[in-house]
């Protein structure tokens, strides 16, 4: 890591910090990504998604290992963060480590434990036999990891999809191995960008959250009746992301914020509120009275564990699909995080569930966890 990349991160985590606990946190500096086509095999069958699945893992370990994340100091000098919680660092770490030796057992190699998987990352590459991939999947961990450490250093004092508050929250680990759910966030958008991609999961017959923001539908009503928006959401399931996207930590009405846009949504489809409250936090941002409120409600505060970034304008629709795939390799099962107020999720979608089909994946429907969720 350059001299200036360490300054910059901390600069930005001492600005995290300073801030007010209602105000969102600073995306990362730099984000994971890396050309699939450097991967010398097509993923087109379940065995292949695992043989690439198993490498993706390992380098993970690799990099993990080799990355001194031990003290306060060197977790201030990864990740940017001044006064990073050590704690909350340390259980992501046991709680990766065990998805990681989880997901490799999965993918159809013998782990006994941590170390066994440890001793497998430092053995040659045997297969595919042209390892030019290698150096640049390493980076893409290297960078991914620090996304990752960052947000967990920062928690629970700036709350995100990094952790649980508690255990009944959603954050796609509680699926099955190579199951996925869409997510889509902010919208409805005002350009139509929803309606075009619902026109391609009907076509699809996908059901998908979407996570509308009040102010959003607010805007919508002004132009038509909230009851004709009814079939733009036919098949998916309709939630909240609060009235405004703004973070809900410390937003003093935070209650007024998802009972108004309940009574929006309630507009849009009635019979929706009878599945509950449920709810995704702008930012990954709440504290645990935001969750019982929520729960409370017959709902679920939905998180996610594979973010798109397809906001962020570092990544173009390719890279924002290699990571995506990267991710999807790495993770072998979650919640996927889009926005259908931006076109990229569209754009890499088609191509993204042909490779799902030829991995052996499966888009679960948005109601069916719900209804499993419930048993859990």
């Amino acid at each position: 890591m350059s001299a200036s990349i360490k300054a910059f991160g901390r600069g930005l985590g001492l600005l995290c910090l300073s801030l007010s606990l209602g105000a969102w946190a600073a995306g990362p500096e730099r984000v994971a990504s890396y050309d699939r086509s450097l991967w010398p095999e097509a993923i087109d069958s379940p065995a292949r998604f695992d043989a690439a699945s198993r490498q993706e893992i390992l380098a993970f370990v690799r990099v993990l290992q080799r990355t001194p994340l031990d003290g306060r100091d060197a977790l201030s000098g990864f990740t940017g963060v001044k006064a990073p919680n050590l704690a909350s660092v340390q259980r992501w770490l046991e709680q990766t480590r065990q998805r990681l030796l989880a997901n490799y057992r999965a993918a159809g190699a013998a782990a006994e434990d941590w170390t066994a998987l440890v001793a497998a990352s430092t053995q040659p590459v045997a297969a595919p036999a042209d390892v030019r991939w290698q150096a640049a999947a390493e980076r893409f961990h290297a960078t991914y990891l620090y996304e990752q450490v960052r947000l967990a250093a920062l928690f629970p004092a700036i709350t995100s999809e990094i952790d649980r508050l508690d255990e009944r929250e959603l954050s796609g680990d509680e699926l099955q191995d190579r199951q996925f759910v869409l997510t889509f966030d902010d919208g409805p958008s005002a350009n139509r960008e929803t309606e075009r991609l619902q026109q391609w999961l009907q076509g699809e017959g996908i059901g998908a959250f979407f996570f509308v923001l009040g102010e959003n539908l607010r805007r919508r009503a002004a132009k038509q009746p909230l009851p004709s928006l009814a079939p733009l959401y036919a098949g998916q399931c309709l939630a909240s992301h609060g009235y405004r996207h703004v973070a809900h930590q410390k937003l003093e009405h935070w209650q007024d914020s998802l009972e108004r846009t309940r009574q929006l949504i309630e507009q849009v489809r009635p019979a929706e509120p009878a599945m509950g409250l449920w709810f995704r936090p702008p930012y990954g941002q709440r504290n645990p009275e935001l969750v019982a409120y929520v729960q409370a409600r017959g709902g679920r505060v939905v998180l996610w564990n594979i973010d798109s970034q397809d906001w962020n304008a570092k990544l173009q629709p390719a890279a924002m699909q290699d990571r995506l795939i990267t991710l999807m390799l790495l993770w072998r099962k979650g919640i996927v995080l889009f926005h259908d107020i931006h076109p990229k999720a569209r754009q890499v979608l088609p191509e993204l569930q042909r490779f799902m089909r030829g991995g052996g994946l499966t888009l679960q429907d948005c109601h069916a966890p719900v209804k499993a969720a419930d048993v859990r």
